[in-house]
């Protein structure tokens, strides 16, 4: 039996993807999928902004050059909400929509469609990103990392995530976005001693008591935004922030170097809400930004990371730096949040997390 339902915004639940991105209202309106001309009229639901705009230009500009019959009506913000709403009203207008993996798992069959990617080369992905109605089109990670005008000398710096946590040996004040699905759980249990095997079910008494070792020297940000400023303005030692946002502060000169150890790292999906006007059309979408070179598209526009082990994407200096993704870089390991255990535990685990923030 689920323990909890995702429909309702939970903190920060969707602030690591938001926060790549500038906001922006929706362009397009629904449509019955019919035009009277014959074509195709796909809704498309994602965040607004240069996000979307990334998405626009990678995925959608390029399937309407290979399916001349087929445009795009793109809304925004993508709210599983609205999804709940048009299905249970039997008026569904969004064909597609970018989610969290936690919502399709929780909800697949229910509010969302089972994916039907026939074409699609699952060897080219890792098992941890594909579900019955999830498959995970781009990345991103929860990078922790030191500040190196208080530790210069990389011999003697932080190294392990066990270290964010150990204030004796490494004083200083530390930054976390007070978003529970990001890793910070994770991240806590690694550094008490749980292997990333041993991780899920998650033991969130014990990731909290962790916490609370260096609850008076952290910072709780509200959001990526809100992190990045205190990354930028110098004000804090150690921090856990998206890749995304890492890069940016890198790029406006903050004093900061990755910890490559165990690094945590989420995913986004596009799903089909239950009963969509244009349910083929949209398996075939999804068919194809999945493939390399629309993954390695988006991934280069949005500053996120291909799930698709074949694409071939070109970085700059710090979005190399800040590349959990990329082995030569990335001298620890990579764990993928479980998309189908945060599916039945979300709320409940954020609603303990709070209690205890505000405790």
């Amino acid at each position: 039996m689920k323990k909890s339902r995702t429909l309702t915004a939970v903190a920060g639940l969707a602030s690591a993807t938001l926060l790549l991105a500038a906001c922006g209202t929706g362009t397009g309106s629904g449509s019955d999928g019919g035009d009277a001309d014959g074509a195709t009229t796909m809704t498309y639901a994602s965040y607004g902004g240069t996000f979307e705009a990334g998405q626009v230009s990678a995925w959608q500009e390029p399937y309407t050059a290979e399916n001349p019959g087929i445009t795009f009506a793109n809304t925004s913000p993508s709210d599983t909400a609205m999804i709940k709403a048009q299905v249970e009203s039997g008026s569904v207008q969004w064909d597609l929509a970018d989610v969290n993996p936690f919502f399709a798992a929780d909800y697949c069959g229910e509010l969302v469609e089972p994916l039907e990617l026939p074409n699609v080369d699952t060897s080219q992905f890792d098992e941890a990103l594909i579900g019955e109605c999830y498959f995970g089109a781009y990345q991103f990670a929860l990078i922790v990392s030191y500040n190196t005008d208080k530790w210069p000398d990389p011999a003697t710096a932080p190294k392990t995530v066990a270290d964010f946590f150990d204030t004796e040996k490494f004083p200083g004040q530390r930054g976390v976005v007070n978003d529970v699905t990001n890793g910070m759980l994770e991240y806590a249990l690694m550094a008490d001693g749980v292997t990333p095997e041993e991780l899920y079910p998650l033991d969130v008494d014990r990731a909290l008591a962790k916490w609370d070792t260096i609850r008076d020297e952290t910072t709780f940000a509200a959001n990526n935004g809100a992190m990045l400023q205190l990354a930028t303005g110098n004000q804090v030692d150690m921090m856990m922030l998206v890749s995304a946002r890492t890069k940016a502060s890198l790029d406006e000169g903050a004093p900061f170097r990755p910890i490559w150890d165990q690094t945590m790292v989420t995913f986004h999906t596009l799903v089909v809400p239950k009963g969509a006007p244009n349910k083929e059309q949209a398996m075939d979408f999804i068919e194809f930004v999945l493939q390399p070179e629309q993954s390695a598209a988006f991934a280069e526009a949005a500053g996120v990371s291909p799930t698709n082990k074949e694409a071939v994407i070109e970085l700059d200096e710090t979005a190399t730096q800040v590349n959990a993704f990329d082995e030569k870089v990335n001298t620890g390991g990579v764990v993928t949040t479980d998309a189908e255990w945060w599916g039945e535990n979300v709320t409940d685990v954020a609603d303990r997390f709070n209690t205890w923030l505000n405790g």
